[in-house]
């Protein structure tokens, strides 16, 4: 087992424990359309701001690369009943927990154990591909926006959502000091690599501020829940809310790109 996912499985078990708690169905920071919504809400408006554009229909076939525990596929799923929908995760507990939620169920979503950077699906298959808050946990982003140009058929769609940064120099010596696996890029080196490995942008939103006032409010909602969380899922909270702070300071950014394959 690599370390890279070793610090992944231990990194991520606390927010899954904090999500089964809360009632929530994945992991993402979220998109504030309304104020009024709930963090659950939220965390769907993003996956739909992400997927607003993409050919999303009866015989599409749609691939989820990091799907975490299978929230986001299983909401494009149930709206757009998709011919197929696949979910790749490099963790195996969160493959685990996704298929525990769809065990005796038909029609599915499929979940496998894989590789971002080595993708187990056929070249020219897909219609769409979604990514979100995963890929900067990739050491070689390259490598895998080639495997999505790869498996995509022409014209069709990626939907990318990362955390982003202005300096990712600092921020992988930050992160290498506190043992995690976090690679951040800048927009303009998302914008260049889905150039060079054949993609069209097609848009591209610095979504820094909705996703800031998202994750806001959904720890405010999460507080407001009476929790005695182990020390883990407080070390956990606590980088939530640090993350939303620089995020609110612009100290990190998030950024949205919809991309077309040629």
């Amino acid at each position: 087992m690599s370390r890279d996912l070793v610090e992944l499985e231990t990194g991520y078990g606390p927010s899954y424990e904090l999500t089964r708690r809360v009632g929530l169905y994945a992991l993402n920071c979220g998109y504030l359309v309304d104020s009024r919504g709930s963090f659950y809400r939220h965390q769907q408006d993003l996956i739909w701001r992400l997927v607003e554009q993409a050919p999303l229909g009866p015989e599409s076939v749609v691939l989820d690369v990091g799907c975490g525990i299978g929230g986001p596929l299983t909401w494009i799923f149930e709206r757009f009943n998709p011919r197929m929908a696949i979910g790749v995760e490099y963790c195996g507990a969160s493959v685990r927990m996704a298929e525990e939620l769809w065990v005796g169920r038909r029609p599915r979503p499929h979940f496998v154990q894989a590789d971002a950077h080595c993708l187990p699906i056929a070249t020219a298959s897909i219609e769409v591909i979604l990514n979100c808050e995963s890929a900067l946990h990739y050491r070689d982003k390259h490598a895998f926006l080639n495997e999505c140009r790869r498996v995509l058929k022409p014209g069709g769609r990626l939907c990318l959502g990362d955390i982003t940064c202005r300096h990712p120099r600092f921020w992988d010596l930050l992160t290498r000091r506190a043992r995690r696996p976090i690679h951040l890029w800048t927009a303009e080196q998302y914008r260049t690599a889905l150039a060079a490995c054949g993609f069209e942008l097609l848009n591209h939103e610095d979504a820094t501020r909705p996703v800031a006032a998202s994750l806001h409010l959904g720890l405010a909602e999460v507080s407001a829940i009476r929790l005695e969380p182990e020390a883990k899922m407080r070390r956990r909270l606590l980088f939530l809310r640090v993350l939303q702070v620089l995020l609110r300071q612009r100290a990190l950014t998030y950024d949205l790109f919809s991309a077309r394959a040629g």
